[in-house]
């Protein structure tokens, strides 16, 4: 799906961007050749290491990163172009009267100029190190043991040779900071087998927090050899729930985390999410950890509070319309922050890292800090 995508939009941006370019032949076969190169980064990765992701340097991940997110950003604004001209076309149709719009030159150039602030912008973003963002949740009926009970969730990791162990160190140190009383992980932490990134995610063996770290797999966990990373995640203190719960016990009274795997599980042979079987005979509250926020619509009722992530906010995000691609089956519905139906509540994070393009635009990333009452 990837290659087609990326094929019809070469090929759209060179019928669109380049060939109607008023400048010598020489210089439009360069840039059609800069297309094609930018456009089929992955591809290009992919025949060479065998990945979208390969165990390159950082400053080579993210050089070649820079003019493929401006690529894709210039490409969703030239459609957005093509959009508003054909309706500028239809307008002055009605009404000649209208006055043209500037040349395809002028148009191009302020379109590049847009892109590149964007992508500016965008690129350190999603590099950076994550900001705290809390979250206060008011549930009827807390037990008084539980008020004020503070939830630190981390999700979308991504830890790998864009998001090292530096940057891990920095974000497990912001996260302790917090004194959290427990710690959830919810999904795609790493990117790579134990072998590759053992360093880069030794620093996660030093969160803390008196409940303990429990952590639930997503799709990346999978793609990475979870049978694994299984003994890894033991050894540093993170206990992974695979459609299982523990029951906390907390100043006198009790609380349920319980978190299912991933719906890619079946593709390698594991058992896919299964929600109820996590949460049977467990007493509330009860905290539900699923990478992906699309469960919501089957297990509200059976719990207070689910946490996922995924969908990284979107990762370009438009203000007031919501992202271009919504990474999730319900679309912008679960796409970041607290969603309430029928009395129960999700928190969608939108993240810290992320995986393939290196772009966050007003999709920052966060550690989300909790607070119940």
């Amino acid at each position: 799906m990837l290659k087609i995508v990326t094929t019809i939009l070469c090929v759209y941006m060179l019928v669109r961007c380049v060939l109607p370019l008023r400048c010598k032949r020489p210089l439009k076969m360069l840039l059609a050749l800069l297309v094609l190169l930018v456009g089929f980064r992955l591809h290009i990765f992919s025949l060479l290491y065998a990945t979208f992701n390969p165990e390159l340097p950082r400053w080579v991940l993210v050089s070649t990163g820079v003019p493929h997110v401006l690529f894709f950003l210039l490409a969703l604004l030239s459609l957005l172009r093509d959009g508003v001209c054909l309706i500028w076309w239809l307008a002055r149709r009605l009404r000649p009267g209208l006055p043209a719009l500037p040349g395809s030159n002028r148009q191009m150039a302020a379109l590049l100029l847009v892109a590149l602030v964007m992508t500016v912008m965008a690129v350190p973003a999603a590099l950076r190190i994550p900001d705290v963002r809390t979250q206060e949740i008011v549930l009827p009926g807390l037990p008084p043991a539980l008020d004020g009970l503070r939830v630190a969730q981390l999700t979308d990791l991504h830890i790998s040779r864009n998001f090292p162990a530096e940057w891990t160190r920095a974000v497990v140190d912001r996260t302790n900071a917090l004194r959290p009383d427990i710690i959830l992980l919810t999904g795609d932490l790493m990117d790579g087998s134990p072998a590759l990134r053992r360093e880069d995610f030794a620093p996660m063996a030093d969160l803390r927090a008196p409940l303990g770290v429990f952590a639930c797999p997503g799709n990346h966990e999978y793609y990475s050899d979870l049978p694994a990373w299984r003994p890894v995640l033991h050894a540093h203190g993170i206990t992974l729930l695979e459609n299982e719960a523990v029951v906390l016990p907390v100043r006198g009274s009790h609380l349920t985390v319980a978190g299912v795997t991933d719906n890619v599980a079946g593709r390698f042979g594991l058992p896919g999410p299964d929600p109820h079987r996590a949460l049977e005979g467990t007493p509330r509250p009860r905290i539900l950890m699923a990478h992906k926020p699309e469960l919501f619509h089957e297990t509200a009722p059976e719990i207070d509070l689910q946490l996922s992530g995924h969908t990284h906010g979107g990762q370009v995000y438009v203000p007031g319309f919501g992202a271009p691609i919504a990474n999730s089956r319900y679309g912008q519905k679960y796409l970041r922050g607290l969603k309430e139906e029928n009395g129960r509540r999700l928190i969608t994070s939108v993240g810290l890292g992320t995986s393939i393009l290196p772009v966050r635009f007003c999709s920052v990333p966060e550690i989300v800090s909790i607070e119940w009452r």
